[in-house]
């Protein structure tokens, strides 16, 4: 059995496609034991409490100095016996030696196709306004390993396509996107933890 960790900062929208995938049996190899937030009062938290999963808030505000924060998070993730470490919505860099102590084991989702309007400052809605602006006739969400080397500059795992309509604002976008966000990032969950397992 992989123990999951998921790491979140919002509403929790992928959050609850994961809790519900567990619940519907899509990975049977692996259950989710941990969510931490870099924010407390976030709607995350509360689907995993209703969903009866222990969560932690690690806020960078209190942890000023980057080893601090590595520190409680590489803490709360071994407490979890976390085998698999999931960035679902986590606006907050992770500390190198967070990425490094679970190299092949860290994963995020990204609203767009990678390599295209990823990294530093490409988050939310900007990375929507951003694949309009480019006049780009396609867009979609990447499934990828989180490295030590930038944001968003891991191993692509997992690609969905969505077109780019005509009349599309960066809402109506992504709405769009976050659609197969919640169909790929289960799927690729599946998919590691069973290979994990075997």
């Amino acid at each position: 059995m992989v123990n999951v960790a998921v790491l979140v900062s919002g509403g929790g929208t992928n959050l609850q496609a994961l809790i519900d995938a567990e619940h519907a049996g899509l990975f049977p190899n692996a259950r989710i034991v941990l969510v931490l937030s870099s924010r407390a009062g976030v709607k995350a938290l509360e689907r995993a409490e209703e969903a009866g999963i222990p969560t932690t808030v690690i806020a960078k505000d209190d942890y000023p100095e980057d080893e601090a924060r590595a520190d409680a998070i590489l803490a709360a993730l071994e407490g979890a016996g976390a085998g698999l470490v999931v960035l679902a919505g986590y606006m907050s860099i992770l500390p190198v030696r967070v990425c490094r102590a679970y190299a092949g084991r860290l994963i995020n989702i990204h609203p767009a196709l990678l390599p295209r309007h990823g990294g530093v400052g490409y988050y939310g809605l900007r990375v929507h306004k951003a694949v309009l602006e480019a006049g780009d006739a396609e867009s979609g969400a990447t499934v990828h390993f989180v490295d030590d080397r930038g944001v968003d500059s891991g191993e692509i795992i997992a690609q969905a396509r969505v077109p780019v309509l005509p009349d599309d604002t960066p809402e109506a976008l992504q709405a769009r996107v976050l659609e197969v966000e919640h169909r790929i990032f289960p799927e690729a969950v599946a998919r590691l933890t069973a290979k994990a397992t075997q």
